[in-house]
């Protein structure tokens, strides 16, 4: 099928929005109840062609909320598949807040060695693309992992800031249940003792 652009006015801010898919994604991403969106139409191309048809693309250098909500009336899960650099990260990063504001569960793919999905699937195929896909890390801890780069966990004060980090994380979650599921994952994770 052809590309096509889902283009809507965002009532709140009164610009257009655009998302680049194939016609017909929709009808995948609620079969899948999942999304990938990456950062550029070459990648959506690429995993369309391996049979990843529910992958979008928003176009442009940010990720909006209005976007956001374009995606929430299609999936709950949003699978962020951005380029592995340092930009693609800080992207990754801002857009689980902006999942976040609308209720959409974001999880971060990792396509390490490789820069985009596009290269990821040249090199590696559908297959192995999939099994990451299966493997997609929980975003919060994707920045918990970016978050731990600025920190020396050899260091006890280092280590002590890092735990004080993630304090104030967990404090972001206003639902208890939520809250304490997060508290225990990440105790087990870091080894951190907890009551």
């Amino acid at each position: 099928p052809l590309p096509a652009c889902r283009i809507s006015k965002d009532p709140c801010q009164g610009f257009v929005l655009f998302i680049y898919c194939y016609n017909g994604i929709f009808v995948s991403c609620r079969k899948k109840n999942q999304i990938i969106l990456c950062e550029g139409y070459m990648d959506v191309i690429s995993m369309h062609q391996a049979g990843f048809t529910q992958a979008v693309a928003s176009l442009g250098t940010a990720f909006t909320a209005g976007q956001a909500n374009m995606l929430r009336r299609y999936a709950r899960e949003v699978i962020l598949a951005y380029d592995s650099d340092g930009a693609g990260v800080n992207a990754a990063l801002r857009a689980i807040g902006i999942l976040k504001e609308v209720e959409l569960t974001g999880k971060v793919l990792n396509l390490e060695p490789y820069k985009d999905p596009d290269e990821f699937i040249k090199h590696e195929g559908a297959e192995k693309f999939q099994q990451r896909i299966n493997e997609a890390e929980n975003s919060f801890f994707f920045e918990l992992r970016i978050l731990q780069r600025d920190y020396n966990l050899k260091d006890p004060e280092s280590k002590t800031q890092f735990h004080r980090e993630i304090a104030k994380k967990l404090c972001e979650f206003s639902e208890d249940v939520e809250r304490d599921n997060y508290i225990q994952a990440v105790a087990d994770k870091y080894l951190i003792g907890y009551e």
